[in-house]
């Protein structure tokens, strides 16, 4: 017989999201693995139903609904209000939660449930001008990510680490956007070219998500909290994105790769 998994109540939630500073009126972004609590009494419903409690009426709710099926057909297949989100069992129940609203993104999007859910996913195909391998509207201007980083969101990680961190690719993109925005104008377009794009190959800059965790934590940066079987973490969305791409321009070649450097070296040498 298998391992006896423990056992988690609403209760027991409700109490592991105060201790890892979820309050009410609170707006918060959830990555969550169910499987990573144990038992929990009533599955995924219970999950939401006590992060709602925690945040009350005044609170937001917000979790990724991405959608990584259908490789390169993703564009073409997306539905908004039919494509499953396959990021774990908690967000695809939330994503057809009675009054939850849904960005409109292919790979990109969120749902949100509270008083600022309308604000936060609205106009997600519109977003622009900040280059991602997934399009300018993905974490653009205007992007729930975007006002995600705004609002400082609580985002937390219920179960799994910052592996699954998608606001990483905002600052992907911030760090990207700033760079191009220092070229002369005159290259932009050339260094534009060598970015990776949707189903182009090309450069971008990656880095090491659970050490960049580790990195954080051990600047205090980050709450934990154990619920059940799962370790929990919290970090202010504001802080999660200014310390990294702090961390990431301070010490570049620690983290990037070189085809990333060399790119970043020759748009520093178009610079006046």
């Amino acid at each position: 017989m298998g391992e006896r998994q423990t056992t988690v109540s609403q209760a027991d939630l409700v109490a592991g999201f105060r201790r890892l500073g979820l309050d009410a009126g609170l707006t918060a972004m959830a990555h969550s693995s169910l499987s990573a609590f144990g038992w929990v009494e009533g599955g995924a419903a219970t999950v939401i139903q006590a992060l709602l409690e925690v945040l009350g009426p005044g609170g937001t709710l917000v979790m990724p609904t991405l959608c990584q099926r259908d490789r390169e057909l993703r564009f073409s297949t997306w539905d908004p209000a039919r494509s499953p989100s396959d990021v774990g069992r908690i967000t695809e129940v939330f994503r057809l939660w009675p009054g939850v609203m849904r960005s409109d993104h292919a790979t990109h999007s969120v749902a949100a449930l509270g008083p600022l859910a309308e604000s936060i996913t609205a106009g997600h195909s519109q977003a622009h001008g900040r280059p991602s391998p997934w399009g300018p509207a993905a974490f653009g201007h205007g992007s729930p990510w975007e006002r995600l980083y705004q609002l400082n969101a609580t985002y937390c990680f219920l179960g799994v680490n910052f592996r699954v961190n998608t606001m990483r690719h905002f600052v992907q993109s911030l760090l990207v956007e700033e760079i191009l925005g220092r070229a002369p104008e005159a290259r932009q377009a050339q260094l534009r070219q060598r970015l990776a794009g949707w189903l182009k190959p090309g450069v971008w800059p990656n880095w090491d998500d659970e050490r960049m965790e580790r990195r954080l934590a051990a600047m205090n940066l980050v709450r934990y909290a154990d619920i059940g079987e799962a370790r929990c973490a919290a970090i202010p969305a504001r802080l999660l994105v200014r310390r990294t791409l702090a961390i990431i321009k301070a010490e570049r070649a620690q983290w990037l790769d070189e085809p990333f450097l060399r790119w970043w070296r020759d748009a520093e040498s178009a610079e006046p």
